[in-house]
């Protein structure tokens, strides 16, 4: 819930704090993965610059076999002066001690396809 909290608080540094230094962390933005941690803070701070409004808001956590493993159900908003996406998703997440090591992140939002056809127009 603490890490949910910080991305609503779109601070980046707040947010990495969550996370191993050697990471493998995934979104529809970066299917490839981010691996470090100085990688993760400025992802999440160009993320938090082109999205300065978070809410994320937890609404299930599915445990897993593995003691360090589970699912968490979310919804979310995320906006700027143009825009607001909504939406909800559900991350898989492993941690190694009180760290995260592993976050994937799968999304249902709306908009979220228009948002990334529009910006792929204008690069």
């Amino acid at each position: 819930k603490n890490c949910l909290e910080a991305w609503s608080q779109a601070d980046a540094e707040l947010v990495a704090s969550f996370y191993c230094e050697n990471l493998d962390y995934r979104d529809p933005s970066v299917p490839q993965g981010i691996r470090t941690k100085t990688e993760f803070v400025k992802y999440l701070k160009l993320l938090f610059k082109i999205w300065p409004i978070q809410n994320w808001v937890l609404n299930n956590v599915y445990p897993h076999e593995n003691d360090s493993a589970f699912s968490v159900g979310y919804t979310f908003q995320i906006a700027n002066d143009k825009a607001i996406i909504r939406g909800c998703g559900i991350d898989r997440t492993e941690f190694s001690g009180d760290k995260i090591r592993l976050n994937h992140v799968y999304l249902n939002a709306d908009k979220w396809n228009d948002w990334v056809i529009n910006e792929l127009k204008s690069k």
